[in-house]
């Protein structure tokens, strides 16, 4: 594409991102009961974690009432805290900061984070310039309502998209390593515990496995084995009501599991998501089988995490991001429009809680749809 061409779409975007933002601050934000939204969970768990209570974040009642006296006016507000026990740790320096100062500072960190990690990946892009991935990833629906509510699934990003730079760099191991970091939120690892093995490349599974077993020991050695069987204990009660995640508003569930749920038995739903994880395990092992590039392998590695995961919001999305920058430059080199069109309506379905069709989120067929069409050319 021209330069110039490129200088316009830079400045639409840029003036489409800072109308965008100003008008969240202003309206958003200010509308707030609590500012920051869940924020307040971690900020709770960062308050744990500088008393050395690590098991605390298990016991729901405790861990309300700890949250209502930290943050005035979240007493309405209920969580059910299930992350593995070290991740509290990340939010202790935040705990020692005033309330409205740690969310502002969790915030922009964030922004910060996530737009160094959308140059990083658009370093895989022929056609797109990479301050165009970057700022047209600021727009992205998922991220917005990431910020606004003050989620935590940058982290899984971060594991994801450091995994996929090792794997660029002919370092399998080590992606898999890197790809442990997944882990913070364990339910966004059943697709990467089944496509590298189907795929059979041994080198990143083993990496994983040496990552969770130094994580496993580091928890062992900060948190105790009180924290661990806590944790344990407050796993095994998901697994048994994963809906216990789920919000009140069902229409901000994105998740194949509970759309399941909403239409035959418990049982039943369980049996079906498992059937079709396995063949969306199965169709993003195929891409890891091809010679297709890394961005391309770990873009269908997204898709389907999304897919298979048992819980996801609408800010969880935000996987998508490096996913869908690599896909959509891929089809507009490859003239693939039907992706292109895909990805844009996946946008605006996670941003729209009503693009539901018998209670089924539209972002469920169009992620299967784009994972179907994922390049695979065999070795």
């Amino acid at each position: 594409m021209p330069s110039r061409g490129r200088t316009e779409i830079t400045l639409i975007v840029s003036v489409a991102a800072v109308v965008t933002w100003t008008a969240i601050v202003i309206v958003v934000f200010a509308r707030q009961p609590v500012l920051g939204g869940d924020f307040m969970q971690f900020y709770t768990l960062g308050t744990l974690a500088r008393t050395g209570d690590w098991a605390a974040q298990y016991d729901w009642p405790a861990f309300h009432a700890l949250q209502a006296s930290l943050v005035p006016g979240s007493n309405p507000y209920y969580y059910a805290p299930a992350y593995p026990p070290l991740t509290s740790i990340l939010y202790l320096p935040l705990a020692l900061l005033p309330f409205q100062a740690a969310f502002a500072t969790w915030a922009l960190a964030s922004a910060a984070l996530y737009a160094w990690l959308m140059r990083l990946a658009a370093r895989a892009c022929a056609v797109t310039a990479s301050r165009n991935v970057v700022v047209g990833a600021l727009l992205f629906p998922p991220f917005i309502a990431l910020i606004t509510s003050g989620q935590s699934t940058l982290w899984p990003l971060v594991g994801f998209v450091a995994g996929w730079w090792a794997l660029e760099r002919g370092q399998p191991l080590l992606a898999g390593v890197l790809f442990a970091l997944v882990s913070l939120k364990p339910h966004f690892g059943l697709a990467l515990a089944l496509v590298p093995l189907l795929a059979g490349t041994w080198r990143v599974v083993l990496g994983a496995l040496l990552g969770l077993a130094v994580i496993a020991l580091s928890t062992y050695w900060v948190c105790g084995a009180d924290a661990i069987a806590a944790y344990w204990s407050t796993t095994l009660g998901i697994l048994a009501d994963p809906a216990a995640l789920d919000p009140l508003d069902a229409r901000h569930t994105h998740g194949l599991r509970a759309a399941l749920a909403a239409h035959v038995s418990p049982r039943a739903a369980l049996a079906a998501w498992a059937l079709v994880s396995a063949v969306v395990a199965w169709m993003a092992s195929r891409v890891w089988r091809s010679r297709e590039s890394w961005s391309t392998r770990v873009a269908a590695l997204l898709v389907a995490t999304l897919l298979i995961s048992p819980h996801l919001l609408v800010y969880d999305g935000v996987l998508l991001a490096p996913a869908a920058a690599w896909l959509a430059d891929t089809a507009v080199r490859e003239r693939k429009w039907d992706v292109l069109a895909a990805l844009a309506l996946l946008a605006i379905c996670f941003a729209v809680p009503t693009a539901r069709v018998l209670d089924v989120p539209l972002t469920l067929p169009l992620m299967g749809w784009v994972l179907w069409r994922c390049p695979a050319r065999r070795i």
